[in-house]
């Protein structure tokens, strides 16, 4: 009961203090932890969000393991290649994104489920997780008010049998197998994670052409060789192969619901997370694929990333002519 009473009162505590803390000058690309010792902030200057929930390391002996039939695996290596997916775009932009990191081991913290499945009564995981996601609240809400609009992004691994990348927009894999004429008549926008840019993108793509057309993002990280699903070359997932459609942050911080911020879910495969070599080929193709699907579908105005965009587009223009 005690504990009961006194979350909300943290809750008011942690909201009003991420509103503060945004207001300081922070540097692009320097690492902060504010509310939490366990969780980490990186700053940034482009409208995209990176949060990486089930990477961290960290089993404290003054926060328990959580009791029950949870998800408990780390996606290893997921933090590593956050870094190196940020150095990859300030390499190529000079530019950085807005990154959130749980170093809470996931037998500890799930930062990708509500509070008390999240955190199973524990009250000190508990003020984990509202550092956690009231960073990612404060961010979203900073770039919406100043670029009107942006992306998450929820970094995670699986350990499916199938080695590719899965890319979730909260569609399940029925639901990507429907016909494209069914796609394509705009029922499931509303459901979907990419919602704001299905209803507002500035080359009228369909709804099949955006999840998974020549300019999706799943087709550009196709391009650059690696496997995924939806893309242009692998449309869905058969009915018998298993797939994540995007969990609690992909919904709560995607467009599903309202807002300009749209959101994707990452899934990449343990071999790939394993390899060094792999590791930096994946991190260097997610990040040339962010900024040339930010370029192409929402700031071709932004001079750093523009280019990106136009060189994928031109094929784009040529067919138009």
């Amino acid at each position: 009961m005690y504990i009961r009473k006194v979350v909300p009162v943290l809750f008011s505590i942690f909201f009003i203090s991420s509103q503060l803390v945004m207001t300081q000058d922070f540097i692009p690309g320097k690492k902060y932890h504010i509310d939490s010792d366990y969780v980490e902030y990186v700053h940034g200057d482009l409208p995209l969000i990176i949060s990486v929930p089930h990477g961290g390391y960290e089993k404290p002996d003054d926060i328990p393991e959580r009791t029950g039939r949870f998800a408990k695996n780390q996606d290893i290596y997921t933090i590593e290649i956050a870094y190196e997916i940020i150095k990859r775009i300030n390499e190529l932009t000079g530019k950085h994104p807005y990154v959130i990191i749980n170093h809470l081991h996931r037998t500890r913290l799930d930062a990708n489920r509500n509070i008390e499945e999240a955190a199973n009564g524990n009250l000190k995981a508990e003020q984990v997780w509202y550092a956690y996601h009231n960073r990612i609240s404060s961010v979203k809400g900073k770039i919406t008010e100043e670029y009107g609009k942006g992306l998450f992004i929820d970094l995670h691994g699986h350990r499916h049998k199938i080695e590719r990348m899965e890319l979730g927009y909260l569609l399940t894999g029925e639901e990507l197998r429907l016909d494209k004429e069914l796609l394509d008549a705009d029922l499931l926008n509303e459901f979907s994670s990419i919602r704001h840019l299905l209803e507002n993108n500035r080359l009228e793509l369909s709804f099949t052409e955006l999840v998974r057309g020549n300019y999706s993002f799943g087709s550009l990280l196709n391009a650059k060789g690696q496997v995924c699903v939806p893309c242009s070359k692998l449309l869905y997932p058969q009915a018998d192969e298993p797939f994540f459609s995007g969990g609690f942050n992909t919904s709560r911080y995607g467009s599903s619901s309202g807002g300009t911020i749209d959101g994707i879910q990452i899934e990449m495969d343990l071999h790939t997370r394993t390899d060094k070599y792999l590791q930096k080929k994946v991190a260097n193709d997610i990040a040339l694929s962010l900024i040339e699907f930010l370029a192409i579908h929402y700031f071709p105005q932004i001079p750093e990333i523009a280019a990106y965009g136009d060189s994928v587009l031109d094929q784009y223009f040529e067919k138009k002519r």
